[in-house]
């Protein structure tokens, strides 16, 4: 049998020997080969709350880091917060993050991140036009 050398989930629960809160992250990534696991999250919150979300969902994830590092001993754990504003923007700690999760594609990930972003956004904004 053939060990895989890296595997992805999408958004899981993971229950250890105690109940967790924030048990799910948006992406897991176990990579076998390297002895590495990194959970993805992201998020788009409004422009001014970007550095705060950032802090938030680090410390959210805290205890599901630790979890993992019991069921991956020897694994290195790595959480990976990718914020977007509303309006497109990121903190330049992304560009780094990115540049390590895809390496030279990371501006062309970033701007489709961006348009996406920006399209939900006027989406959302074409919700509540109001005709005139």
């Amino acid at each position: 049998m053939k060990q895989q050398m890296c595997r992805s989930f999408g958004t899981f629960q993971f229950m250890g020997s105690t109940e967790l809160r924030a048990n799910r992250v948006d992406a897991r990534i176990v990579n076998n080969k390297e002895k590495q696991v990194i959970a993805l999250e992201m998020s788009c919150p409004w422009v001014s709350n970007r550095d705060k979300k950032t802090s938030e969902k680090t410390m959210k994830y805290a205890p599901l880091r630790w979890e993992l590092k019991q069921r991956y001993p020897g694994y290195e754990i790595n959480q990976y917060n990718i914020i977007l504003d509303v309006l497109g923007g990121w903190n330049k700690d992304l560009d780094v993050t990115m540049q390590k999760l895809v390496g030279s594609k990371a501006k062309d990930v970033l701007k489709k991140m961006q348009k996406a972003c920006l399209s939900g956004t006027l989406n959302i904004a074409r919700t509540f036009k109001v005709g005139i």
